[in-house]
């Protein structure tokens, strides 16, 4: 199995938590978390943080907002757009 850095499993955090990853990229980010307390601590944020948004929000957004946003983080991660 190939390493996964630390800039790339912080990079997939977000769709790591929303489970919108492959089962390899998980056991890739899985094992490099469980070596890498940096990563790790920034792991249980995300999940800390998400679990409190979906406790706190009761109403979805509209889906073309959704599909907006997700693009944009995604744009933004993938470095085809400046932030």
């Amino acid at each position: 199995m190939a390493e996964i850095n630390c800039e790339e499993t912080k990079r997939q955090v977000h769709e790591f938590v929303q489970e919108e990853l492959t089962e390899g990229e998980v056991e890739m980010i899985l094992a490099h978390i469980a070596h890498c307390d940096s990563c790790e601590a920034d792991y249980d944020f995300e999940f800390a943080f998400s679990k409190i948004i979906k406790q706190s929000c009761d109403e979805a957004p509209p889906q073309e907002l959704a599909d907006r946003i997700v693009k944009r983080i995604r744009d933004i991660n993938s470095g085809e757009e400046q932030h």
